[in-house]
């Protein structure tokens, strides 16, 4: 596991004395090195990088902004990118927290801080790679035609109608499987983001976009964004369900 680390100081000494801590750790791999908040911005727009360790005032401020700054851009422009920034002035702490810095270390660099913040830039990286491969996770699957390979990310939910099974993807194609029953589809896409909402339905939860209930009728559906339909919810699995989506995403319709 390689985490690409970005630099951004003037100060050749604080570099060489960051540079030589995070060798110990042999995670961290330095794919740059940079002077001003601006050249970090301008770098992260054409490159990629996980972790960004920034001293609050890279340079004069008569030559550039504040680490703070790049920060605020990268809430909203990379978000997966994480910052870690340092200074000698305590009063920094309280910047990096306002502007969502993922740490802060204090100069003079002290290894036992830098040694739990490393931790923790790892840990949300690890994080963040298992997410991007559950989003990218692919199944082999059996059809009427022939075996197939199909990208979870595409499914929206899986239907057991007329003894048989089919897939509904988000591009509306519908594909039928041959030889499992949903209980088989459910043990194959367990841990990938999907929940068996109702004797018949398994639904992609990165998928649902609303939710119907009515409580005089007792009855409850999904709906997914760009799809004209509805599946079932049932009465039992309404509550669950409403928590876990409530855990994992936001901007849902309860």
């Amino acid at each position: 596991m390689e985490i690409r680390t970005l630099l951004v100081d003037s100060n050749a000494a604080l570099l060489t004395e960051l540079k030589n801590l995070l060798r110990l750790y042999k995670v961290f791999k330095i794919t740059g090195e940079l002077s001003t908040t601006e050249e970090a911005a301008e770098y992260l727009l054409a490159n990629d990088a996980d972790v960004v360790f920034i001293n609050q005032q890279p340079a004069p401020p008569e030559r550039t902004s504040s680490g703070c700054y790049l920060a605020a851009l990268l809430a909203s422009a990379r978000p997966d990118v994480q910052v870690a920034l340092y200074s000698d002035d305590d009063s920094a702490a309280l910047s990096a927290w306002r502007c969502t810095c993922s740490g802060f270390l204090k100069l003079p660099f002290d290894p036992l801080a830098l040694q739990a913040l490393a931790a923790r830039l790892q840990y949300v990286y690890e994080l963040q790679l298992t997410r991007r491969e559950a989003v990218n996770r692919s199944v082999m699957i059996k059809t009427r035609s022939g075996y197939q390979l199909m990208n979870l990310n595409d499914i929206l939910f899986i239907e057991r109608s007329d003894r048989k099974n089919r897939i509904v993807t988000e591009s509306g194609r519908e594909i039928v499987l041959q030889g499992y029953t949903l209980g088989d589809i459910e043990s194959l896409l367990a841990g990938s983001g999907f929940f068996r909402c109702y004797q018949s339905f398994i639904v992609n939860l990165s998928k649902v976009s609303f939710i119907r209930a009515n409580s005089d009728s007792k009855s409850y559906a999904i709906r997914f964004a760009g799809y004209s339909g509805e599946i079932l919810l049932s009465r039992e699995k309404y509550p669950e369900l409403v928590e876990l989506l409530r855990e994992r995403y936001v901007k849902l319709n309860i």
